[in-house]
């Protein structure tokens, strides 16, 4: 499920999750509320391990959390800057 120190997506990937987090004004908190509510079921405490990088979300955990934060960009009345795996993988490849 998770790996230490593994690095199947791009060191961008894991940067950005938490620097949009900020952008978007949302707690760590708020966003474990609004990935738990698009379905979500790591833990509070797991969600900020793949925010700080010490765990390695898999691609769906990625996706829901990317998800939940382009949702809040929205809401702002922005665009939906967060990329979801698919997105990363394609990048990583070209």
């Amino acid at each position: 499920m998770w790996r230490l120190g593994a690095t199947t997506m791009t060191e961008r990937a894991k940067d950005e999750l938490d620097t949009f987090r900020q952008e978007a004004g949302l707690s760590h908190g708020d966003l474990w509320f609004r990935y738990f509510e698009l379905g979500g079921m790591s833990t509070g405490l797991e969600l900020e391990a793949f925010l700080y990088g010490v765990l390695l979300p898999s691609s769906h955990d990625h996706d829901v959390i990317a998800h939940a934060i382009n949702e809040r960009f929205v809401e702002l009345g922005k665009n939906h800057p967060v990329a979801y795996s698919k997105d990363l993988k394609s990048d990583s490849e070209s």
